[in-house]
């Protein structure tokens, strides 16, 4: 099987949980567990495949695997992570513990398997500079059995701890699965996306703050388990810290090229969203009087972690990768990114703007609006990842004479474009706004 193939094949996974969470908030006022579902729509179903799916892929990249190799487990880890997913989410929907304690062991299990093979593969393979990101997939694929298991912990019971219990489930499968891995990711694909060299102080400063990362979260989440507000919100900063110290050499590579692409703004956007919520989320808890108020005052930052930060990195990835994996060529290339991006300033401020207002206290309804904007210009990542594949497979089946040669970019009429779609996107958030009012 191809390539192109492949990955179509596979991220097609990914499309299909983005499709379910579409269905799922359409019509969540009218069924059980709705939020339940919607946080883990995302971040057990389309997050997470796409976390199995792309780590493995950069890793064969570092470590220069043959396709067939890259192929060989990720397949059926993919089918059966995927079938315990479904079996959680359906279980919790219908009351069926057994189905839901299967699921999470399922889940579990393929988190493990992708963890030791994604470091069989490390350590087979020859040095490799930027090996230090398969350290961060590698850490993260460890911790999300265990956020597994306290998942399962509180679907079997309801202890007095419970508050203390789903806390620290979020912050291993938040700050832990995607937090690491995205973290890691980010080292070398941020430059990539810019188009630049990487700066010289990033691989250093990353691989001296893994172990500040794993430290601040195995802290906070042992003091969430523990009763210890304060201990918690330590551990938030100590991550914090970790994150801006990995995140300061990028500083060099944005003031040689500025994001003004989708894909880079959106993962600027989405480092911005992460390291604010993690600021006021440890202020909150530890500021809390006790552990009802502190998941309460957390689970204000669901939305902003979830869809600010991964869903955010989610989209803006895929605008880079997927017309870099359909390939053609640089024309080619050209054209699939430009579908990616359509109307990229308007979805950004659509999606920023409007969960900053969503953050604000206001009517239900203006919420509700607000929400379903921002979900809409998440989800048009779906059909543009369509048509990207459409003109990917038509310019491959075109004779060379008959393909369009790329169009001449004008700065002025680029910069033009990005102003009146910003100014589309931030009209739309003001009317869904006014509308709710």
């Amino acid at each position: 099987m191809k390539r192109t193939s492949w990955h179509l094949r596979v991220n097609s996974i990914v499309v299909a949980w983005l499709l379910a969470l579409l269905v799922v908030t359409l019509i969540h006022p009218f069924i059980p567990w709705a939020n339940w579902l919607l946080v883990h729509v995302l971040a057990l179903g389309a997050l997470s495949n796409a976390i199995l799916i792309w780590s493995w892929h950069f890793t064969a990249a570092l470590v220069r695997l043959s396709d067939e190799v890259v192929r060989k487990g990720q397949a059926l880890r993919l089918v059966l992570f995927n079938v315990g997913a479904v079996a959680v989410t359906a279980g919790v929907f219908t009351g069926a513990l057994p189905v839901v304690m299967a699921g999470g062991t399922l889940v579990a299990v393929v988190a493990g398997w992708h963890a030791v093979a994604l470091w069989q593969r490390m350590r087979a393979a020859l040095p490799s500079r930027f090996r230090l990101t398969i350290r961060y997939y590698i850490a993260a694929g460890a911790l999300l059995p265990v956020g597994a298991l306290l998942g399962m912990h509180l679907a079997s019971s309801h202890s007095p701890a419970h508050a203390r219990v789903v806390l620290a489930h979020a912050l291993v499968n938040v700050l832990g699965w995607i937090g690491l891995t995205v973290i890691g990711t980010l080292v070398t694909l941020w430059p990539t996306m810019l188009r630049t060299r990487i700066a010289d102080s990033a691989e250093l400063a990353a691989r001296r703050m893994l172990p500040v990362l794993l430290a601040g979260l195995l802290l906070a989440t042992a003091a969430a388990l523990a009763g210890s507000l304060l201990l918690t919100a330590a551990g938030l900063l100590v991550y914090l810290g970790g994150f801006l110290w990995v995140a300061a050499p990028h500083v060099e590579e944005v003031r040689r090229k500025a994001p003004v692409e989708f894909c880079t703004s959106s993962a600027l956007a989405a480092v911005a969203w992460m390291a604010g919520s993690l600021l006021v989320m440890a202020l909150a808890i530890g500021t809390s009087a006790d552990w009802p108020q502190a998941l309460s005052r957390a689970g204000l930052f669901v939305g902003p972690v979830l869809v600010g930060f991964a869903a955010q990195v989610l989209v803006g990835a895929l605008a880079y990768l997927v017309p870099v994996v359909l390939g053609g060529g640089p024309a080619a290339v050209r054209r699939t990114t430009a579908i990616m991006g359509w109307a990229g300033p308007a979805r950004l401020v659509v999606t920023n703007a409007g969960l900053a207002l969503w953050l604000l206290p206001s009517p239900s309804l203006v919420k509700v609006l607000v929400s379903m904007a921002v979900l809409v210009a998440l989800a048009t990542t779906v059909p543009l990842m369509i048509g990207a594949a459409i003109s990917a497979n038509r310019a491959k089946d075109a004779p060379v004479a008959a393909r369009p040669a790329p169009a001449a970019s004008d700065p002025g009429s680029a910069t033009r474009y990005r102003v009146a779609s910003a100014a589309i996107g931030l009209a739309v958030v003001v009317l869904a706004g006014v509308g709710g009012v």
